[in-house]
């Protein structure tokens, strides 16, 4: 079963939960932005000729993942599954988007 927003008497959402709404959106845009930057910096790492600021990101991205316990995954690995994370991420924001 679907679950139902609470509504007003006019038929349309409660203020509260759009602005929680727009809240999710903007925290998950955020995420977005920084997963697509780390994930450009994890696919800068595997090619010796990318720019210096994009290599920086793959270096943070490397901390990132050998903090989580990942820094035994090949970066090559590492960067699709980050295009994968910050793929569903985007997808959510279209979701939780209030209408």
């Amino acid at each position: 079963m679907m679950a139902r927003q609470a509504r007003n008497g006019s038929g349309r959402p409660s203020t509260g939960r759009r602005v929680l709404g727009w809240l999710a959106v903007l925290g998950l845009t955020l995420l977005t932005l920084g997963g697509a930057a780390l994930t450009l910096g994890a696919y800068a790492n595997l090619t010796p000729g990318a720019p210096l600021w994009l290599r920086t990101l793959g270096s943070v991205e490397a901390l990132q993942a050998g903090a989580l316990g990942l820094g035994d995954v090949p970066g090559f690995w590492r960067a699709v599954g980050l295009s994968v994370i910050t793929s569903v991420m985007a997808a959510l924001i279209a979701f939780a988007r209030p209408r």
